[in-house]
């Protein structure tokens, strides 16, 4: 068992929650383009399995590469959308949000689509450049503008999917929300 399986079989066992790692994992972008630093334990579990199923793979896996037992604890804060590339401009639809996700945001965005969202431009242009870039990104304390109770902050982990290794045709998304912190 590689060691980015065994840190989240174990984050998934003991229930862990919100506990800071300050992991600094190669090749995740933050929004200025550097490389990020993972603040949340779960976060940083869910990129390390992905690039252990990257590794294993020799691809960016597709959503058929993960099963939701593997993810069990983590389910709750997990968003799949699909990315429909049909009108040359990727929509973005979610396929699954995860009940902390819509319980802290007030909204549950399963088969919703980011456009319909006021707010959401800075959630798309992340979302566009993570299809185009084909590599995961991690942001913090952005404000839920896009959400009924916006007066939360979330670190999102985007990971991305693709049935081809080529194309995104889904983002994995990992979400915490939070106060504010600086």
């Amino acid at each position: 068992m590689s060691a980015g399986i065994s840190i989240l079989k174990d984050l998934v066992s003991s229930g862990s929650g919100g506990s800071s790692t300050g992991a600094h994992p190669k090749g995740v972008l933050s929004e200025d383009g550097g490389e990020a630093m993972i603040r949340q334990a779960e976060l940083a579990a869910l990129y390390q399995f992905w690039v252990d199923k990257k590794s294993s793979l020799g691809k960016i896996p597709c959503r058929a590469d993960f099963s939701p037992l593997e993810l069990t604890r983590l389910l709750p804060h997990i968003a799949l959308v699909d990315v429909d590339h049909a009108s040359g401009t990727p929509e973005f639809t979610f396929r699954l949000c995860g009940t902390q996700i819509a319980e802290d945001s007030g909204v549950d965005l399963t088969g919703k689509t980011w456009s319909h969202f006021p707010n959401s431009e800075q959630v798309i242009k992340r979302a566009i450049k993570l299809t185009e870039n084909l590599q995961p990104y991690y942001a913090t304390n952005i404000q839920a503008k896009w959400a009924p109770k916006n007066f939360h902050h979330y670190s999102v982990l985007a990971l991305p999917l693709s049935k081809d290794g080529e194309q995104v045709d889904m983002i994995l998304y990992g979400v915490m929300f939070h106060p504010y912190t600086s």
